[in-house]
């Protein structure tokens, strides 16, 4: 079994990997695990007759590139990508290929009233070409961790940090973000940014 790579917050458990258990690799094992856990896979809709705004809610998962593509393909004017609750991802690699996605088709991401992303639903918020949230959302960040290996035990030249340097850089946000992510709670625990903290960070363009 491949090292899986993980940044997921879960409403109903904090989920953290160790070198005993077994993680779903499959889009359909991925899919069954969440639901055992009460949770639901990313989904897309449209609300009413706006087909400029798409909503999000669910996490991210082994299905959810696909699923992105082919919405956005058959709706190319969408404009604003509403995240309402995105706990994080099961598949980091996946999720960094669809926020890329989100990012070339020029599309602007907003949390709105009561809405919240965490951890890898966090990194997929940043993609946004625009990015803003109602003042009553929240953005959850954390340390990732795959087996019994985490991020912080990684010294900061290795290769896995890198990928995600990458992605950051590619967003235009200051390598500083990714490690105070590190830093603001282990892959256990999850921890709410502060209005400084988001300020500080540019995670809002407006």
């Amino acid at each position: 079994m491949r090292s899986v790579i993980f940044k997921f917050f879960l409403v109903s458990l904090i989920f953290t990997l160790t070198a005993c258990v077994s993680f779903p690799e499959t889009p359909e094992e991925q899919r069954a695990f969440l639901e055992a856990e009460g949770d639901q896979v990313a989904s897309f809709y449209f609300k009413g007759d706006d087909k400029k705004r798409l909503y999000m809610k669910g996490v991210i998962y082994g299905y959810t590139l696909r699923d992105i593509k082919q919405v956005l393909d058959a709706n190319p004017q969408v404009e604003v990508l509403v995240m309402e609750e995105v706990p994080g991802s099961v598949d980091d690699e996946i999720n960094l290929l669809a926020s890329r996605e989100i990012r070339k088709r020029n599309i602007n991401t907003y949390i709105p009233r009561d809405g919240w992303v965490a951890s890898g639903g966090t990194d997929m918020f940043l993609a946004g070409k625009e990015r803003s949230a109602d003042p009553s959302a929240k953005l959850g960040v954390h340390s990732w961790g795959g087996g019994s290996v985490a991020a912080t035990d990684l010294p900061r030249n290795h290769s896995e940090h890198q990928k995600y340097l990458d992605y950051y850089g590619e967003m235009n946000i200051h390598s500083d973000f990714y490690w105070y992510t590190l830093d603001a709670a282990p892959a256990e625990d999850i921890h709410w940014m502060t209005k400084d903290e988001i300020k500080q960070y540019l995670i809002l363009t407006h």
